[in-house]
């Protein structure tokens, strides 16, 4: 998949809703292509023959999900590339600076994980496994890569558009967004990172001298 928007309109606003249909569309055939049958595929093309024609004997040490789905490491909720996302994803939200480090420094993909994992809301693991998916089929749409192989600019471009329709809660995409930028604000700013290097709390503090207020004193 690729950015078809041409160069005349690049600069105009993306209406996500209208072209969500393309991307989805494109993601569903190029899944539909990979489940073809390899007889399907020689019968359309005759010319091609593999040694894959022939069914061969399964090893002994495979089993019925050793071609499942990746699945998350023990003790943890995300899946490797689930993961990757989740990184990029949240330090484009909160990235470092001059002044402190971003999401990753402060762990915040630790945090969401522990979250889902231990969370017992179904709805709301279902999203978050629905929105990678559908953030990063956008994100194929629009720059013709995944979100993690995305330069920094094209991220926050992906963002922006997520953004720009934050109100539009019947896209799972969109409430995927706002739970994840609520979980990143919460975990950066309740680390260490957040608290101590980039808002500078320096802890209770006892005042030498009462400084008092420049508020006027209300009227009677």
């Amino acid at each position: 998949m690729s950015n078809n928007r041409s160069n005349n309109h690049a600069n105009d606003p993306i209406d996500i809703r209208l072209d969500r249909r393309n991307w989805i569309r494109s993601s569903a055939t190029a899944v539909a292509a990979s489940l073809i049958p390899v007889s399907a595929l020689i019968a359309q093309n005759p010319q091609v023959r593999t040694e894959t024609e022939k069914p061969k004997p399964k090893p002994e040490t495979e089993t019925s999900t050793s071609k499942s789905a990746p699945t998350a490491a023990p003790g943890h909720f995300f899946t490797p590339a689930q993961r990757a996302f989740v990184d990029e994803f949240t330090e484009t939200i909160l990235p470092a600076d001059s002044q402190s480090g971003g999401a990753k420094a402060a762990k915040v993909t630790d945090y969401i994980d522990w979250v889902l994992r231990t969370n017992v809301n179904d709805e709301q693991r279902s999203l978050w496994r629905d929105g990678i998916h559908l953030v990063d089929t956008m994100n194929q749409h629009y720059h013709g890569k995944s979100f993690v192989a995305s330069s920094a600019e094209e991220r926050v471009a992906t963002i922006k558009i997520l953004s720009d329709h934050d109100n539009m809660n019947d896209l799972p995409e969109v409430r995927f967004y706002n739970d994840a930028k609520r979980l990143t604000v919460f975990a950066y700013y309740t680390s260490k990172i957040g608290i101590h290097d980039e808002l500078q709390y320096k802890g209770n503090r006892i005042n030498q001298v009462f400084v008092g207020c420049d508020d006027p004193t209300p009227s009677s």
